[in-house]
């Protein structure tokens, strides 16, 4: 008896007829990893995204270049992609180890302006790949 097996567009699986589980409906999206914690996004004069309750992500981050093993996913750069479904943009930079941040949800500050980092209420003096997650953590993303 032949088998047959059939890709359509990497998303979904039939295998003699039957569909793979997980496979319809899936999501790009990485699987959560950490503790849970709230991220928030403003610019100077509206909020882009609520508190917003999520986790980081397993693996690593690799936007604007930022190599493998470099960024862990259960970082604030983990809860930003998480609470945005990965809509921002960002610049590693080898000398820092670390990402600047460029745009969140399309917003790209402008003049000497840029995507500040606070946790619980606090400037971070420690990139966004470098604050692990710890529960009830808020971090906010705002332009300053």
């Amino acid at each position: 008896m032949k088998k047959s097996v059939l890709v359509l567009s990497g998303t979904l699986t039939l295998v003699c007829g039957l569909v793979v589980p997980g496979a319809l409906g899936a999501s790009a999206q990485p699987a959560p990893a950490g503790p849970k914690v709230v991220v928030e996004v403003k610019t100077q004069s509206k909020t882009l995204l609520q508190p917003t309750k999520t986790r980081g992500e397993k693996g690593w981050i690799t936007k604007g270049g930022t190599p493998k093993g470099k960024c862990p996913g259960n970082s604030a750069a983990g809860a930003l992609d998480s609470a945005t479904n990965g809509r921002w943009t960002g610049k590693y930079y080898a000398s820092v180890q670390g990402i600047f941040i460029t745009s969140i949800l399309g917003v790209k500050p402008h003049g000497k302006h840029y995507w500040g980092f606070f946790v619980n209420g606090k400037a971070s003096n420690t990139g966004i790949c470098g604050v692990k997650l710890a529960r009830g953590q808020h971090l906010l993303f705002k332009i300053v």
